[in-house]
């Protein structure tokens, strides 16, 4: 574990590719700082206060500094959820900001990447002198990595730029876990925040216990490419056999059932076909905001549709919130397993009704799945599933 302030002062003033804030800023500036929201571990309050020292060093006053809390399609922020994240020093300091991809009256439009995403960004983002986005490094199941260019796009974007980027572009079979250079996904995220001005990022690595462990800056796909390793040596992990069954925690990531999908997708790739995935989360905000809770009675209650039937939905447009139903259909092509969800109680009757096996505890979902498969079965534990890189074999 590191001190994340001096460690984050460290980081930008040692940049890892040449470009750092002593490069950009002059007096006078405006700066943006773009940071992640509640559904993400990250010690942002920390971090951001780092920045802005360093920045009044450098001669930018408080005055021309923004935090933009930037969750894309994410709800705003609570106020308590604020405190949580930024403490209350830093709250009474900066002028925060929380970003909302459905209101259009925050957004700018920059143009049109080569694959087709309408570049949509929050006006703070789009009309500073400086952007410095801040992110945790954490693989992602169709962008290949969170952090980078992924706080720009989805995070400080609107939802039509978030609809075809994580919707239209993250359905190819290239856009996957893991992979940056090739995957469009990714490669659409880079390509819109070009569109942008000067741009450069804070990527961190946190510990299993959310704790710092190092910082990286430069431009955004330079800060983010440069902790890859280190975040792999603390969340990759290279199966060479599957596992019958797995019993993964949807830890850092549980608010609500969109989220889990990480993990039930992570664990399905460390599972024998026929295998057992057994995930745990609370679910406290049940299936999410309004949009997501449409968008799964549309997908799944019926019954579950074949992946071919799922894609043919979202390329028809009987699918409205496309960013989220790449999540289901990725889910659904990795459905050669079984799974029982163990959640709050409050998420059970929405769980029936989207035909989901459930179990009250993780005790009672382990023995049915050994009961079914042997009590001699191999059982592996993710107890961190949504950050937990699994390379399969």
């Amino acid at each position: 574990m590191q001190e994340p302030y001096s460690t984050v002062i460290g980081a930008l003033r040692e940049s890892v590719d040449g470009h750092s804030l002593t490069s950009y800023v002059k007096d006078g500036q405006n700066v943006v700082v773009i940071t992640d929201d509640y559904t993400r571990p990250t010690p942002t309050g920390r971090i951001c206060t780092a920045i802005m020292d360093e920045l009044n060093s450098l001669g930018i006053d408080d005055t021309h500094i923004t935090i933009l809390a930037a969750g894309g399609l994410h709800r705003p922020m609570t106020k308590e959820e604020l405190r949580q994240k930024f403490g209350d020093k830093l709250i009474a300091r900066a002028n925060i900001v929380c970003h909302d991809a459905w209101d259009d009256t925050q957004l700018e439009y920059l143009g049109t990447t080569s694959r087709g995403t309408p570049v949509w960004v929050n006006k703070v983002a789009s009309g500073a002198d400086l952007r410095v986005a801040v992110g945790m490094i954490a693989v992602h199941f169709v962008s290949g990595y969170a952090s980078g260019p992924k706080t720009i796009l989805p995070g400080a974007s609107g939802y039509r730029t978030i609809f075809h980027n994580h919707g239209v572009v993250a359905a190819s079979s290239s856009a996957k876990i893991g992979v940056t250079r090739g995957n469009p996904c990714w490669e659409d995220m880079v390509e819109a925040t070009s569109l942008l001005g000067p741009t450069l990022a804070v990527d961190v690595v946190l510990n299993t216990k959310n704790e710092l462990v190092a910082a990286f800056h430069g431009k955004p796909v330079a800060a983010q490419e440069a902790g890859l390793n280190l975040y792999h040596s603390i969340y990759a992990f290279d199966l060479k056999d599957r596992a019958d069954i797995v019993v993964a925690s949807a830890n850092p990531m549980y608010s609500y059932l969109d989220q889990c999908l990480k993990t039930m997708i992570h664990s399905s790739m460390l599972v024998k076909d026929q295998g057992m995935r057994i995930v745990a989360s609370p679910c406290k905000e049940l299936l999410g905001p309004p949009f997501l809770r449409e968008l799964y009675y549309a997908s799944l209650s019926k019954r579950w549709p074949s992946p071919e039937e799922y894609a043919q939905m979202m390329q028809s447009g009987g699918i409205k919130d496309a960013a989220d139903a790449v999540g289901i259909l990725k889910f659904l092509q990795t459905n050669n397993s079984g799974l029982t969800l163990v959640c709050d109680p409050s998420v059970e009757q929405d769980l029936e009704n989207l035909g989901f096996s459930h179990m009250p505890t993780v005790q009672d979902a382990l023995n049915e799945a050994t009961a079914r498969l042997g009590h001699n079965s191999k059982v592996l534990v993710m107890p961190f599933g949504a950050i937990t890189h699994p390379i399969p074999s």
